[in-house]
């Protein structure tokens, strides 16, 4: 009666039993690799959003052989790649709800147009900005596939993670902005950097970055060589330097 009622319903694309049998075969990491690279592309094959969110869950677990396992990650990539369309959203929903989301990122990043990969990770941030999440990686991988050509679309989304809470996080926000940075963004890592006091690893980021660009800390230096510490300095004409090894005070 079933085959009947796949025949004359309409219905197209595997059953749920096909995908979540695919899904098992694919994300068993101490199984056979065939077994797994056969699920993954029987996954693709079928085209749906359900297989394709089936296809994200490789993502999700590690075989014990590292090269193996980066290995099918990139092939799951490109999988997920030429399926186009129809992976966007399960990605997406993939991207807010799970850590290990570098693999996804390259795919979404494949199958969109600039713009369009630009428009949709800008609302991806905002919306994570907002919410609480338990994967504070997810956002550090998001920003730093950003390109810098959207730097003005995006700016004001990610001067909002400088007061993110994960450092990891604070410190993506700060290499972005600085690579793109002029005046407002500036005096905006300064005042992070003034109020950091209790988060050491973003303070000595920001001064990396100070020291990288030789950015003048001007309009700030009093309070700048209060808050200093080795191996930093400031120098006579405002900008801060790092004190190499050996080097006298």
């Amino acid at each position: 009666m079933g085959l009947f009622q796949n025949l004359f319903s309409g219905k197209s694309g595997p059953s749920d039993h096909r995908i979540r049998r695919a899904i098992k075969q694919a994300t068993q990491p101490h199984g056979d690799q065939s077994i797994r690279l056969s699920a993954m592309e029987r996954l693709a094959d079928w085209r749906t959003s359900e297989s394709a969110a089936g296809l994200l869950r490789r993502f999700a677990i590690q075989v014990p052989q590292a090269s193996m396992d980066q290995d099918e990650k990139q092939y799951a990539m490109g999988l997920l790649a030429k399926m186009g369309a129809v992976a966007v959203e399960p990605i997406i929903h993939y991207l807010k709800t799970e850590p290990e989301i570098t693999w996804p990122v390259r795919a979404l990043r494949e199958i969109l147009p600039p713009e369009e990969f630009l428009s949709r990770t800008k609302d991806l941030l905002a919306e994570m900005s907002s919410i609480y999440t338990r994967w504070p990686e997810a956002k550090v991988v998001i920003i730093q596939h950003l390109s810098d050509e959207g730097f003005l679309l995006m700016r004001p989304i990610v001067l909002r993670y400088l007061e993110d809470e994960d450092d990891d996080v604070c410190i993506a926000a700060v290499d972005y902005l600085a690579r793109n940075g002029d005046e407002e963004i500036r005096e905006k890592l300064i005042e992070t950097f003034l109020a950091y006091e209790s988060r050491p690893r973003v303070r000595g980021r920001i001064l990396d970055v100070f020291c990288d660009l030789e950015w003048p800390v001007k309009g700030y230096r009093k309070k700048v060589e209060e808050a200093i510490s080795e191996p930093f300095y400031l120098t006579s004409r405002g900008t801060i330097k790092r004190r190499t090894a050996g080097q006298a005070h």
